[in-house]
């Protein structure tokens, strides 16, 4: 097939039924400007943003073409589909207002078909790990140009099947249920957000770091860290600080300005984890001072692949029970 770009959109799951791949920036439309460069324009003279590493990616975005590849990551998979070049904007999709039209791969019922991760080449399914929002994915042109050969010819890739189908139902189901109990207290979690706390630290023990749940209250101004965690090995060392917010809603700035407020001696890594929602415009307040975030599906999507190495006491409080199961 001939050479087109192909582009990485980390779209709203939902959207892919409306045949569609969305990226954010709700308080701008971009499909009412006519270059990217005057969206960067009007983004720092109108809003006020620092565009910073989102300058190329809202470019990238705003010159999605008819016929250009687009890869929209999911849950332990990838679907494709081919950009027809026609732009929207659609208020209350959140990290998903700006979109394009995307004519997805479907089966012969009318559902997407799924690429899963696990199938992918090592080096293809390492850059799907990237946190841009927008990214080109010309480097694995050759692979993704397969993948589109076999479904335009049979309607199918061999290695996606309704196995695989049900079983990331499940999976997505089991995670909802875990989110919501987390949101809402259901869990076993202690109360104050200890137990949060103690939670991230299994957690990041399990990845390798030594971490520590800090005392409380020993600054006298904002500056705050929950958990500190370091990891060495011989040719590296990173360093992490830990804000940790138990939220039932959406999170605003001040675990972040906590985390900004720090004077740290040595580079750390700053990370604001929450069981809550973050606003795009928050998160891009983050970027703009080198502090990271996961939101309550990122944090349940860790618990997830890492469930099976969580003690059997953080099992029992998070209401995991782990059995075969038979998938019909």
């Amino acid at each position: 097939m001939s050479s087109k770009n192909i582009v990485l959109v980390r779209s709203p799951q939902q959207l892919i039924k409306e045949n569609l791949a969305g990226y954010g920036w709700g308080c701008i439309d971009f499909s009412s400007y006519s270059s990217a460069s005057e969206i960067h324009t009007s983004l720092r003279e109108d809003h006020n943003v620092n565009l910073g590493r989102h300058k190329k990616q809202i470019q990238r975005f705003f010159q999605i073409k008819e016929g250009d590849l687009v890869v929209v990551p999911i849950p332990r998979a990838i679907v494709l589909g081919i950009a027809t070049g026609k732009k929207s904007f659609q208020e209350g999709i959140n990290y998903g207002e700006n979109q394009v039209e995307v004519a997805y791969f479907r089966d012969v019922d009318g559902k997407v078909i799924r690429i899963p991760r696990s199938k992918l080449s090592q080096g293809l399914e390492s850059r799907l790990k990237i946190r841009f929002s927008i990214a080109s994915l010309k480097d694995f042109q050759d692979e993704i140009n397969d993948y589109v050969d076999q479904l335009k010819e049979s309607g199918s890739v061999c290695f996606d099947t309704i196995f695989q189908q049900k079983l990331d139902d499940a999976v997505d189901t089991f995670k909802s249920a875990l989110l919501d109990s987390l949101k809402n207290g259901q869990t076993n979690l202690k109360s104050g957000g200890n137990g949060l706390e103690r939670l991230l630290k299994e957690l990041l023990e399990i990845e390798g770091y030594t971490a520590h749940i800090e005392a409380k209250n020993k600054s006298s101004d904002i500056s705050d860290i929950d958990i500190s965690a370091t990891r060495t090995d011989p040719v590296s060392s990173n360093r992490v600080f830990i804000q940790a917010k138990h939220h039932s809603g959406n999170t605003d700035r001040h675990g972040i300005k906590q985390l900004i407020a720090i004077d740290e001696q040595e580079h750390h890594d700053k990370w604001l984890i929450t069981t809550g929602t973050v606003t795009e415009e928050n998160r891009k307040y983050a970027e703009e001072h080198d502090i990271k975030v996961m939101d309550g599906k990122e944090l349940v999507d860790w618990i997830y692949h890492r469930v099976d190495r969580l003690s059997s006491y953080t099992k029992e409080v998070l209401k995991i029970v782990l059995e075969p199961q038979h998938i019909l």
